[in-house]
């Protein structure tokens, strides 16, 4: 399943992402989006399929 977060259309993940390494990054600010900007969007879709998933078990 695909969603856009912050701009970014990304897969949600059903692993909790990996923050990347620190030389992973250019530091340059020129790419968009940069690998940081895509590991948040990737961690708030985690954390919201973690959620939903929480709130679909305890209703049940």
């Amino acid at each position: 399943m695909f969603t856009t977060i912050d701009g970014i259309r990304l897969r949600i993940p059903t692993e909790e992402p990996v923050a990347p390494e620190s030389n992973d990054c250019c530091g340059s600010g020129s790419c968009c989006p940069c690998v940081w900007d895509y590991y948040r969007a990737q961690r708030k879709a985690w954390l919201a399929r973690e959620i939903a998933a929480e709130t679909e078990v305890s209703s049940d």
